[in-house]
């Protein structure tokens, strides 16, 4: 189990599972967030949004896999904490929250009670791919810190807004 000891926006200690999630993420979504981003230069408004979800209480292994499109590509990231994410091609913001929430409908009508999502929406190349990881990882660090779970929280790349 994942443990949050930040205790402020200001705080640099990050814990040890913490940098590990953030290398995990890294290790997996590099290349295609590569890829993602060749398509983007070559195919004008081309965009892209990045789902971060866990749930504590379900395993969502292959829940998740029934729910998505063909066109979204999941990646399990951290197996024994049960976290995923989706990349969900030709997605806006709003389609994104909306692909969230259902996810986090169909968590609850299965017996999860607690479930954390984090979503952005990848519209430029100007932020480099560390940049949307990492921001995406704060973000999620905060809102399992503070304890607000079955919310969808947007965030915008290059800033984190703290609870």
């Amino acid at each position: 189990m994942l443990t949050f000891e930040r205790r402020n926006k200001n705080d640099l200690s990050f814990h040890e599972d913490e940098i590990k999630l953030a290398q995990k993420m890294m290790d997996r979504l590099r290349s295609t967030l590569e890829f993602l981003y060749y398509l983007m230069e070559r195919k004008e408004e081309l965009s892209f949004t990045m789902i971060l979800f866990s749930s504590d209480d379900l395993k969502l292994e292959n829940l998740i896999e029934k729910w998505k499109r063909q066109t979204d590509i999941l990646y399990e990231i951290d197996k024994v904490n049960n976290i995923y994410v989706l990349l969900c091609q030709s997605t806006d913001m709003d389609g994104g929250e909306k692909f969230a929430e259902i996810l986090m409908s169909n968590v609850r009508l299965h017996g999860g009670k607690s479930s954390y999502c984090v979503e952005a929406e990848i519209k430029t190349t100007l932020y480099t791919i560390q940049e949307i990881i990492f921001t995406m990882v704060e973000k999620y660090i905060d809102i399992r810190q503070e304890k607000e779970f079955n919310k969808v929280f947007f965030t915008r790349l290059g800033k984190i807004e703290y609870l």
